[in-house]
């Protein structure tokens, strides 16, 4: 008899559960339920915050279609969660991931709230002292081939003696590497000093290499316009590059705080290399030792 009582008792309280999920009401600060599920005024309102709607839009229209949007979401991610994708080792793996990027970029919009704004005197010494993102700043056009990164690396090599684009067309065709030819652009803005510095010394027409994901973009520039900036530009630019450095240095900080305190252990043969803990540039060096540079 108890055992019978107990899952009476079970089976009691799994219907109250049920009920009390049935009873759910779209009102307040739920705008709307799906099969159960609540879709909150704060969820909708940042999902609008995220679309950068200008001031002449219809919100009540707009904040219909959002809302039609995440209910029709949620449905999908139901039916997701019904075949069972909700447990799949890939999806486990992918989420865990977003996870982790998601509370980065927040932890350093965290950080960024606590930069100051620089005062007038300091955002004209940066201006002053980055003449290639301001008074110099310059747009390069750029003639470009692009390939896919060859498995062996060291067939670059072949590549060195040639000073054209045209020349490396050539070297590639007769190397069997298929190739995209494409206009591109370069602004001197983008790019940091030194390595600016490292391709305007390359004698004129000289092909730079890129990489660029698993592409290589190999680069010759042929021809260059000034970009005009006003004061007022400068200033809002400069504020948000010092800005930046400052976060970057914060980050780096925090960083080196945490590995300090950290306790990392390693499998055999999948310890970091010498240089894995340094930063890694957002580009590699060109196999012809020129600068690399954002296409």
């Amino acid at each position: 008899m108890p055992k019978l009582r107990s899952v009476s008792l079970v089976a009691v309280t799994s219907l109250s559960l049920l009920l009390s999920a049935c009873q759910k009401k779209a009102e307040g600060q739920v705008v709307a339920i799906v099969n159960g599920e609540e879709i909150t005024l704060t969820e909708l309102n940042a999902e609008i915050a995220e679309m950068n709607l200008p001031a002449s839009a219809d919100k009540n229209a707009v904040r219909s279609r959002v809302l039609q949007r995440m209910v029709d979401r949620r449905l999908l991610v139901q039916a997701a969660k019904e075949a069972g994708l909700d447990r799949d080792p890939a999806y486990l793996t992918q989420e865990r991931r977003m996870q982790e990027q998601l509370l980065v970029s927040m932890y350093g919009k965290k950080a960024m709230d606590t930069i100051k704004v620089p005062d007038t005197a300091a955002l004209d010494r940066f201006v002053s002292t980055h003449p290639q993102q301001f008074a110099e700043r310059t747009r390069f056009r750029l003639d470009q081939l692009v390939i896919d990164m060859p498995s062996d690396p060291k067939r670059l090599k072949e590549l060195e003696s040639a000073h054209t684009l045209d020349e490396v067309a050539s070297r590639l065709t007769a190397m069997g590497i298929s190739f995209q030819r494409n206009a591109g652009a370069l602004d001197s803005a983008t790019v940091a000093p030194q390595v600016l510095q490292r391709i305007l010394a390359l004698p004129a027409g000289e092909p730079f290499i890129v990489p660029n994901g698993n592409r290589l973009v190999i680069n010759s520039i042929v021809g260059r316009e000034p970009i005009s900036v006003t004061p007022e530009q400068s200033r809002q630019m400069a504020a948000q590059a010092m800005r930046n450095e400052e976060l970057n240095k914060i980050g780096e900080q925090r960083l080196q705080e945490a590995k300090t305190k950290a306790k990392i252990e390693y499998q055999p043969g999948f310890e970091p290399k010498d240089d894995a803990g340094k930063s890694t540039p957002a580009i590699g060096a060109a196999t012809n030792g020129a600068a690399p540079a954002t296409p």
